[in-house]
Order: C-alpha cells, then sequence, then structure tokens
C-alpha cells in the first residue's frame, strides 16, 4: 500500500488523537480514585506538594512509600503548575502512554515498515488495558516506557557493540519508578543471544563497555535511595526491601508462595490485550517455525520473543500477580502484532483495511464511553465511593468548619484532595487523648461504630457537628464530630 500509510506525520497525528480522545473520556466521566489502589499515589503527590516531602512520602493512612519517587515526582511537578486535579494527577499516564505508542511506532517502521509502525501503535492505544491506564493515578504507564526505552537501548548496544550507557540511563528511570524489576524486564531480550548461539557457537557475547553506564545507574538509584533511608530509616527499607521486593516474588509475610500464579500471565496476555494479542501469538509462533533468514531481522524478532516470554516467566514465577504487571511485555507484542496485520493488509483492498481499522477504532471509544460512562460506571462500589466524597468535600468545605483543624479517623483521600488538607490518620488512641483534652478538637470519620471507645458508652463528650448527607437516617459518608472545648468555643453549623 502507498500514499497516507507510508507517511509517518499522519500516524503520529492519529496516535495523539486517540490518546487525547481517551483521556477526554475518561476525565468527562465520573471520578473512581478510590479504586485499584490509587489513593495511595494520589496521597504522595498531596504530601509533596502540600507538605514538601519530595524524598520520602507517605499516603493519608500514614503508610510509608511502597514504591521509589519519580512517578510521585512527576505528579507533583505538574500539580505544582496547576494544582492538583484529576488532570495533572493523570497527566504522568498519559503522556507515558503516548510516548509509548510513537516509541513503538518510530521501532516499527524502522524495522518492518510505516504501515507495521502504525499498526503497532494502535496495537499499544487500542489495547483494552490503555483505556484503564491512560488515566491511572499509578506508576505502570511510566514503568511500561522506561522498561521499553531500556530494551530498544539494549538491543541496539547489543547490535552494535556499543552504545550501553543508554540502557543503563533508563534502566535507572524505571527502577525509581518501580524497582529494580525494571533492570531485569529491560534486559530479559537480551536472552536471544542464547538462542542466537545455538546456530552460531562463535557468535560473541555483547560487547561494549559498561562502567559508564552502571556508575550512572548506581549514581542516579543510590542518588535518591541512600538519603532516602538516613531520612526514613529501617521502615523504608522494610516496606520497599522487604515487603514489596522480597514479600511480592516470594509471598512471604503476605500469605503467599513462589509459582502460585503459574498459568495466569501467559493468559491474562492473550485476554487482556485483544484482539491485538492474536496477531502478537501468531506472530510468536512464526518466531519459532519460521525465523527470518537475515540474521538482523533474526536477531531483532528473538530478542522480541525472549523480552515477552522472560517476562511472563518471571511473573509466574513469583507470587504477586495482577494483570496490569504484563504492560511492560506489550511494546514488544504489538511490534509482533503490528507485523502480522500489515501483511494481512498488503492482501486485503485499502478501503476493507480502512473499514477494519475505522471499526475497531469506534469499537475501543465506544466500549471506553459505555465502561465509564454507562452502567459499569454507575453501578462501581469504587465510583460511587468516590463520589461521595467529593460531595462531602464540597459540603465540608462550605460549613464553615475550619477544615484545616480537622484530624481523620478513617476517611477516603479524596475528601481531603477536595478540602486542599493533608493530615494522615489519627490513631484511635490519640483522638481519645486529644478528645478529652482542653483544647478544641475536631474529627471526621464515616465509621464511627468501629471505634466504640471514642462513641461507645462511656467516651469522650462528643457532639456531632456535621453529617453529609445531612438526613439523619441512613448511613451517612462522612460525620464530624467536636469536643466540649470545639463546642464551647464557637458554634458550628451542621
Amino acid at each position: 500500500m502507498h500514499g497516507v500509510w507510508n507517511k509517518p506525520l499522519p500516524w503520529r497525528i492519529l496516535l495523539a488523537m486517540l490518546v487525547v480522545a481517551l483521556l477526554a473520556l475518561r476525565l468527562s466521566g465520573p471520578s473512581n480514585l478510590e479504586a485499584d489502589a490509587q489513593g495511595r499515589n494520589v496521597g504522595y503527590i498531596m504530601d509533596v506538594v502540600w507538605q514538601g516531602h519530595w524524598l520520602v512520602q507517605q499516603d493519608v493512612l500514614g503508610r510509608i512509600m511502597s514504591k521509589p519517587p519519580l512517578h510521585t515526582w512527576m505528579g507533583a511537578a505538574f500539580a505544582e503548575i496547576g494544582g492538583i486535579d484529576r488532570l495533572t494527577l493523570a497527566l504522568p499516564s498519559a503522556l507515558s502512554v503516548l510516548a509509548l505508542a510513537v516509541l513503538v511506532f518510530e521501532i516499527g517502521r524502522r524495522r518492518y515498515g510505516t504501515l507495521a509502525g502504525g499498526l503497532a501503535g494502535l496495537a499499544v492505544v487500542l489495547a483494552p488495558m490503555m483505556s484503564k491506564h491512560v488515566t491511572l493515578v499509578r506508576t505502570d504507564a511510566l514503568f511500561s516506557l522506561a522498561v521499553a526505552a531500556a530494551a530498544f537501548a539494549a538491543h541496539r548496544a547489543w547490535t552494535r557493540g556499543e552504545g550501553w550507557t543508554q540502557f543503563w540511563v533508563w534502566a535507572a528511570v524505571a527502577t525509581l519508578t518501580k524497582g529494580p524489576l525494571g533492570l531485569v524486564l529491560g534486559a530479559a531480550g537480551l536472552l536471544a543471544w542464547f538462542w542466537e548461539r545455538r546456530g552460531n557457537p562463535a557468535l560473541p557475547p555483547p560487547r561494549g563497555g559498561q562502567g559508564a553506564g552502571i556508575a550512572l545507574f548506581l549514581l542516579l538509584t543510590l542518588g535518591w535511595l541512600l538519603p532516602a533511608i538516613l531520612a526514613a530509616g529501617q521502615p523504608l527499607t522494610d516496606k520497599l526491601f522487604f515487603e514489596e521486593l522480597i514479600g511480592q516474588a516470594t509471598g512471604v509475610g503476605k500469605g503467599g508462595f513462589p509459582a502460585r500464579n503459574l498459568p495466569k500471565p501467559a493468559l491474562f496476555f492473550i485476554l487482556r490485550f485483544l484482539p491485538f494479542s492474536l496477531f502478537a501469538a501468531y506472530g510468536l509462533w512464526r518466531v519459532v517455525r519460521h525465523p527470518a533468514t537475515n540474521a538482523w531481522d533474526r536477531r531483532f524478532e528473538r530478542f522480541l520473543f525472549c523480552w515477552i516470554a522472560g517476562g511472563i516467566l518471571i511473573f509466574s514465577l513469583g507470587s504477586h500477580f495482577r494483570g496490569d504487571l504484563l504492560l511492560p511485555l506489550w511494546p514488544a507484542g504489538a511490534l509482533l502484532a503490528g507485523r502480522e496485520m500489515a501483511r494481512l493488509a498488503e492482501r486485503a483492498s485499502r478501503p476493507l483495511t480502512v473499514a477494519a481499522l475505522a471499526g475497531l477504532i469506534a469499537l475501543d471509544l465506544a466500549g471506553a464511553w459505555w465502561l465509564y460512562h454507562g452502567k459499569p460506571a454507575r453501578e462501581s462500589e469504587e465510583v460511587r465511593y468516590t463520589l461521595a466524597a467529593e460531595d462531602a468535600a464540597r459540603a465540608l468545605a462550605a460549613s464553615g468548619l475550619d477544615v484545616r483543624r480537622i484530624h481523620h479517623l478513617d476517611t477516603p483521600v479524596t475528601l481531603q484532595l477536595g478540602l486542599g488538607t493533608f493530615r494522615t490518620w489519627t490513631s484511635e488512641d490519640d483522638a481519645l487523648r486529644l478528645a478529652r483534652g482542653a483544647e478544641p478538637f475536631l474529627l471526621a470519620t464515616e465509621a464511627p461504630e468501629n471505634f466504640p471507645r471514642l462513641f461507645g458508652a462511656g467516651g469522650p463528650a462528643l457532639q456531632e457537628v456535621f453529617r453529609w448527607p445531612a438526613k439523619e437516617d441512613g448511613k451517612a459518608a462522612v460525620r464530624v464530630f467536636a469536643n466540649t472545648a470545639a463546642q464551647s468555643g464557637r458554634s458550628t453549623p451542621r
């Protein structure tokens, strides 16, 4: 095919327009910030912007950071410019998805032609997972971009016999986003050397100096980690290394065991990236059964195969698994899928190919609209919980109470996000001490029945001064109580 298919600019524009469309579609729908454990990352960003804790963060529950801070720093940088809202919180992920799609397109068009690269880029943007990740306040999209950049840099350095510094820099970016797994996934494709060596025993190992790259990797990663450990001490090392790194891999302390999810990663790789994963699976089969005759092409396709297979093996042997973890493997899958789809498109007529692409785009956008605006969104418990917290924040801000003095017992992060405050949860013991003190004390909770020592018989004299919704019957989303000192200081409206 000729014409627009072989012009890079229209493909880049299309990819950008699709990402913007998904972003706008998501942001115009109801918020779900309380879903998918986004509250932690939202809390980290609030801690940076409103408390100035750039080195080590905690969430509103008082839990120390569970991942390195690069995603938090990016979100905080946008928030410093535009304030903390759904757009600035989503920008790190949205821009990462766009950059990942463009990166895959550029690699694909240089390797397999502009049409294959464009279809590979579409496979990134239109994969079912992407409508979720384009606004998800988590590290996955940024981590996947860093892993992909590291992997492509590793392949280039392997084929050229030099230039490993770029690989180590991107590996450091991945490590500062989610941990050392980024280094492993970025280098997984290099297992193809052993495959290549079977056909050519004289094949030399990857060449090129590593010293400067390793030094930069250590400088970037330890440049944050060592000061952070000095500042936060054992709680940070326990969280990052024992609970997250070792705990997620082995299940120690989490009630799991290695390889407990053995069949899931391969199955989820197919299901989460349909229909493009079917072309990727066929591409993987062709790499094994009908490898490219050209050594340069064969080395690249085997690199992609080992990137995917090595990653699936790692996730299969680990104790912890969720489908989103496969996202760093999809750039390789998208490239194989783009190559196979381009071969099919070359044999089909242009009108049929255009109609198929238009149908895929329309189906993806319609599916995202239905999922995030339609019945599933309206029936989602997480969405209803988030919206209730947002409504409560607006009502509480207008109540006349000094929201900056409110202590929070168990309220969601979305409430404080709406109030513009950041206070970690108060323990029941501390709340009891403050409630019985001589200083005015305001306490917000969503479930007073869970704290009988505070609100049961024999507890301190606490009076409800705010409730949302205001109806006396039924469960309130948020309730605020004041002690005697606060009640005598002023009359606070409900």
